[in-house]
Order: C-alpha cells, then sequence, then structure tokens
C-alpha cells in the first residue's frame, strides 16, 4: 500500500519487527544464542558462519510434506488485494498436514485474544544485527537498544539508539501523521496519513502481527507454522512459530521470521528474528521487566515530535 509520496512498508518498517511480537527476555538470558546451530537446520552455506542457521526448523512430517510439495506445486491463484488490485501469493514453502494446522490455528487464536485486548504497551529493547561486510562477505554483529509504545488503535513510537549512544532511528505515528526522523540529513519528515489509514494505520497496515491481528488476518498473509526447535533450544512453556509472507510488498521486509512465544497464564512473545533477503539477520530481544502492557496512561502530548536542535521540520506533500 502505498500513501503520499512513499511506501507505507518503507516507513514502517522498523516498526515492523517489533510489531510482529513484543515484550519479554533475551534468548541470552533463556541460556543459548540466538544464533546457535540447531540439529534439524540443514548445513549453513560456505559463506556463512556456522553459528547461523540459513533453513528453517522442520518437524519429520513436515519435512517429508514440503519436500513433496516442492516438486509438485501449482501455481496459487491470483487474489484480488484491498487496494483493488490482484496479486499471485508467494509459493508456499511448506505444506501442513491436519493436525499441524490445528495445531498452528490454536496458537494464533490465543495469540490474537491478546494481541486485541492491548490497549497500550511500552517496552524497551536490544536489537543485534548480523551484516554482511562488503570488503570480505562475513557477517559484522551490531548491538543497538531501542523503546517501542504503542496506544491502540493507531499511535505508535519506534527508536533506537547505536552502541555509543547516538539516536539513529525513530518514527512517530499520531495516528493522523507519520514522522521519520532522519538523523543523517538533519531532517525530519512528516507524512499525512490518508483517512482510509487513520484509526487502523498500525492494525491493518504493514505492522498486522501484533495489535489487534486476527488468527484469519495472520493466514491470510503469511504462511505460518508451529515448529519444534531441539531439545538444547527448547523451554517449558515456549512456542515457536515459523512465518513466510504470501504478499510480495512484504517479502521485502524479510523472507522468513521466527518467532518464540511464552504461553503461560499470560501470552508473551519472547524474541524474534528476521532474515532479510541479502541475508543479513535481526534478533529483537525485548525486556520483559520492563515491560508494560495496558499499565501506561498514555498522555496525548506524548505523540507530539520534539525537534531536536540543528533539525527541520519537512512537510512531504500528498500525491
Amino acid at each position: 500500500m502505498k500513501f503520499c509520496r512513499f511506501d507505507a512498508r518503507k516507513t514502517f518498517g522498523a516498526f515492523f519487527p517489533l510489531f510482529i511480537l513484543i515484550s519479554s527476555t533475551a534468548w541470552a538470558q533463556m541460556g543459548f544464542s540466538p544464533f546457535q546451530n540447531a540439529q534439524n537446520h540443514s548445513a549453513a552455506t560456505s559463506n556463512t558462519p556456522a553459528t547461523v542457521p540459513t533453513q528453517p526448523i522442520l518437524t519429520e512430517s513436515t519435512r517429508q510434506n514440503s519436500n513433496s510439495m516442492q516438486s509438485t506445486q501449482a501455481a496459487a491463484p491470483i487474489v484480488p488485494q484491498q487496494d483493488g488490485t490482484e496479486e499471485r501469493p508467494m509459493p508456499a514453502p511448506f505444506v501442513l498436514t491436519q493436525q499441524e494446522q490445528a495445531k498452528t490455528d490454536a496458537i494464533l487464536k490465543r495469540w490474537e485474544l491478546f494481541s486485541m485486548g492491548i490497549q497500550t504497551f511500552e517496552t524497551e529493547f536490544t536489537r543485534i544485527m548480523y551484516r554482511r561486510s562488503i570488503e570480505n562477505a562475513k557477517y559484522v554483529k551490531t548491538q543497538e537498544n531501542g523503546e517501542l509504545r504503542y496506544e491502540a488503535p493507531d499511535h505508535g513510537m519506534f527508536a533506537v539508539s547505536s552502541e555509543d549512544g547516538s539516536p539513529s532511528e525513530k518514527w512517530i505515528c499520531d495516528g493522523t501523521h507519520v514522522f521519520e526522523f532522519k538523523y543523517a540529513q538533519k531532517q525530519i519528515d512528516q507524512y499525512t496519513l490518508p483517512p482510509e489509514m487513520r484509526g487502523k494505520g498500525i492494525t491493518q497496515g504493514p505492522l498486522p502481527f501484533l495489535f489487534g491481528a486476527s488468527a484469519d488476518e495472520l493466514k491470510n498473509r503469511y504462511y505460518i507454522r508451529h515448529i519444534i526447535p531441539d531439545a538444547n533450544l527448547a523451554r517449558p512453556g515456549q512456542i515457536w512459530l515459523e512465518a513466510y509472507p504470501k504478499k510480495s510488498e512484504d517479502a521485502s521486509e524479510f523472507q522468513r521470521a521466527e518467532m518464540i512465544i511464552s504461553f503461560g497464564d499470560e501470552v508473551r512473545p519472547l524474541a524474534i528474528k528476521l532474515f532479510k533477503a541479502n541475508q543479513d539477520q535481526y534478533v529483537y530481544i525485548f525486556d520483559l521487566k520492563g515491560m508494560k502492557v495496558n499499565k501506561t496512561q498514555i498522555l496525548p502530548n506524548s505523540w507530539a515530535p520534539s525537534v531536536p536542535e540543528k533539525m527541520r521540520m519537512k512537510i512531504v506533500p500528498v500525491e
């Protein structure tokens, strides 16, 4: 979906992994590395560190279905989109048995109840990025800290600071406008949301995974399944999910996502890893202890962006 003079997905892109899943403890706190290889993963490519899994985790039954499907899959039918266009979904990367689909549906339904109930949300997070070096194609690790706020239905703030504490990314949505902070250009771009996106710009825009997303909406947009991690990665009360985009615009943001959700007395997401099209990998780790769900009254003026010194506001005209 495009509006103003920008692609909504690009502007909301930094929100995306955080609105997919929020909360909880770091993988490191759970006793394992986010990039530790699992036995069920295929061997890494020669250009990928051995500690970075590059293939999806598969149960044996799903692996058999996936292998047979790859040679027999027919082209997916063309599906009408909400904006009036038509698009053929991305090829399905796997086929689920009835039992596996029922298990996934039950997880998504419980997740729906959690996400629909969120009115306000605040948390801090750590983002760990593994990006290929231009010089030698080896992965370079970068760690940043961030903050996320949300108020239903369409107010959000995402901010990231580099290791030295300097701001690197920031987006604010006040329900009417999106403000993108471009620190390198010393500029804040202000985009006006079209009327049809107001009141649902976050839940039904490019960020449907968390806030107000139904199980049916998620399945219409993504190929999703429940996966079983290796025994050394599994923890009691945790659920692992894997998602692949069905739409090409979503595939431009990530090729695959792995998510860990806590299914205890309270449903809470634990972690997410995104596999980018360029083979970069992003891990988001959220602060469970400091996370606040429906415990904060966010004041209206909290969404008004303050213009830092030496920066200017630029209004991007609507086409």
